[in-house]
């Protein structure tokens, strides 16, 4: 592995950027106006669940540090899990 690893503050940042945003997740189902707002909804949760996805991957599993062919890897493997739920969705839904 290439690299230091971050510190156990950065570690902590971490962990309380991805509980307020499970926080906001939760709170999109909680509150009615926004559950009933799909145009809202389904793009915000995407987003939030795709950034949490990358600070997981990055810092957590270590990714970060790892050789970069790994971070093409799953970067290519979202990418296409995306490109995947996009056209699904299209297609069932015109």
């Amino acid at each position: 592995m290439s690299g230091d690893h971050s510190s156990v503050r950065t570690y902590w940042k971490i962990c309380v950027i991805l509980c307020l945003m499970t926080l906001v997740e939760y709170l999109i189902f909680k509150v009615p106006s926004l559950r009933a707002n799909a145009m809202f909804m389904i793009p915000v949760l995407s987003i939030l669940s795709i950034v949490k996805f990358v600070l997981v991957l990055g810092w957590y599993m270590h990714l970060k540090y790892d050789n970069k062919i790994l971070t093409q890897i799953f970067a290519g493997s979202l990418a296409l899990a995306v490109m995947v739920f996009v056209i699904l969705k299209l297609a069932l839904h015109p």
